[in-house]
């Protein structure tokens, strides 16, 4: 049998199997093959001696609606950071999801998935704030888009930053949007999430995150301002704690404003890790440093925090997969899964992190993008790799 590609020798990390071991990957047209239990030749042999080699990363929370917002990036851009798979964290309301679907989903090259904002302008322009006001929500054309792009919309999204929602109606527009969540599930049989923003959230993180139902998503969990998930005593909100337990997913979502690093230090000191870790890259910040450049920037900077490799490749590939409906196809190098893959440096490089108030974290390892592989055809390729 003949098939299209050998990584051959390669650090083989696949959190999905608890897998790192010096090893081979090779892909048979858009799928990953077994390389110990068929014979087949190679069209190309690659040498990655000395790279990781890891299954593609996947961003849960980005914005991408580059046609319809003055925040979104192009998702393609991202492959040439190892990214091959991404969610849009609700760039598009109900007025121009459609749109959003048309230029950015269906002509991505990278995998896409959405979370639907319930404002129906959704995130047009960072000098425009969204208006949640329950009263505003055009439930219809909702229900009929969910049933319409039921794979692609995970769920409903809401800002719940002091600013952007009144402090003495958060917990009412909160309430109001796991409302109908609910009643869209019931209605269609779908099972939407709720993706809560948290930064500056004028809820405590503890009575926000009991409001939350299993899956749905605690965003910018190390958020630095007010209401964050580590108490001034620097414990950990027990409210957040029985969440978890619960099934609540917290989402890291970096950002430029959503990082605190008191806060993600204080939390990883009492062994509460993400279980997603997300860049939520915007044009303001996009290959621009030092908050997050780039998807490996904001991985490598979790290095640098003291979580070991495995976890933080699990954050950003087979958990978000899980998050996404897409475990064992995407965030897996498992014979049979989608030939989505990403090869990798770990280089010794100075790197200089700040966080949402320039507090400076200076780490010495980079992840660095070798090559790109997204359905079985390569992407990127660094220019001084295979040659």
């Amino acid at each position: 049998m003949k098939a299209d590609f050998l990584l051959k020798g390669g650090r083989v990390i696949d959190p999905s199997r608890n897998m790192d071991c010096i090893g081979d990957v090779a892909i048979r047209n858009n799928r990953i093959v077994d390389t110990e239990t068929e014979s087949m030749e190679y069209s190309h042999v690659i040498d990655v001696s000395g790279c990781i080699v890891s299954p593609g990363l996947v961003d849960y929370h980005t914005h991408v609606f580059y046609d319809g917002s003055g925040e979104a990036i192009r998702p393609d851009f991202m492959a040439a950071q190892g990214t091959t798979a991404a969610v849009d964290a609700g760039t598009a309301g109900t007025a121009n999801f459609e749109a959003y679907y048309r230029t950015t989903v269906a002509s991505s090259i990278i995998r896409l998935k959405s979370y639907l904002t319930v404002y129906s302008g959704g995130q047009i322009d960072p000098k425009l704030c969204e208006d949640f006001n329950p009263e505003l929500f055009n439930v219809d054309r909702m229900i009929r888009l969910v049933d319409k792009y039921r794979d692609n919309i995970l769920g409903l999204k809401i800002r719940l930053s002091h600013g952007v929602v009144p402090d003495d109606r958060a917990m009412d527009y909160l309430q109001a949007v796991l409302k109908l969540a609910d009643q869209i599930n019931g209605e269609l049989g779908t099972r939407l999430r709720v993706c809560v923003h948290t930064t500056n959230s004028p809820i405590p993180a503890g009575t926000l995150a009991e409001c939350l139902r299993p899956g749905d998503i605690f965003c910018h969990c190390y958020q630095g301002g007010i209401n964050g998930i580590v108490l001034p005593d620097g414990e950990i909100d027990p409210g957040v704690r029985k969440a978890r337990e619960r099934g609540v997913i917290f989402d890291a979502a970096n950002g430029k404003g959503n990082f605190g690093l008191d806060a993600a230090r204080g939390a990883l000191k009492k062994e509460f890790y993400p279980d997603i870790i997300s860049s939520d890259l915007t044009i303001d910040k996009f290959n621009i440093p030092p908050y997050a450049k780039n998807f490996p920037v904001v991985l490598s900077k979790y290095l640098t925090l003291g979580m070991d490799l495995m976890s933080v490749l699990r954050a950003a590939t087979s958990n978000p997969a899980r998050e996404m409906g897409m475990e064992g196809q995407i965030g897996t190098l498992r014979p049979g899964a989608c030939a989505d893959v990403v090869v990798m440096k770990l280089k010794n490089v100075t790197v200089h992190h700040r966080d949402w108030i320039d507090r400076e974290l200076i780490g010495h390892e980079l992840l660095v993008p070798q090559m790109t592989i997204c359905a079985g055809e390569i992407q990127y390729c660094a220019t001084d790799f295979w040659v």
